[in-house]
């Protein structure tokens, strides 16, 4: 058994196939990642109406907070994000999961060549 591994948040965001929707949608958190110095910090993802996300480091603290395993589980579709915030592995607002739970497909496993 293996454990999948986000390596570069920002080049896996940039292949990563968000559900369209009529707006931008936003969020912004800090991702723990212990092993990996450029993974670990503060991040806004943008997903723009085609479903194309863009992630930028921002210098400000957010309270949003996701861990690098918590974030691959749910990108590959793995777990819900509404099931990772009910168990505490995702602490955001009530409206930001509803639109991680929009924008992200329910689907078999999503792999990238970007592991």
């Amino acid at each position: 058994d293996y454990m999948a591994r986000i390596v570069n948040l920002e080049q896996f965001i940039a292949q990563y196939p968000f559900k369209p929707d009529t707006r931008e949608r936003e969020w912004s958190f800090i991702l723990d990642d212990p092993l990996l110095a450029w993974n670990q910090g503060s991040f806004t993802l943008r997903i723009d109406p085609d479903g194309k996300g863009t992630v930028v480091r921002t210098a400000e603290r957010h309270s949003a907070r996701i861990d690098i395993q918590t974030m691959t589980t749910m990108l590959l579709g793995y777990k819900r994000p509404d099931y990772l915030h009910k168990i505490g592995r995702i602490n955001c607002d009530p409206d930001t999961v509803d639109m991680l739970e929009d924008a992200i497909e329910q689907q078999t496993p999503y792999f990238s060549d970007y592991f």
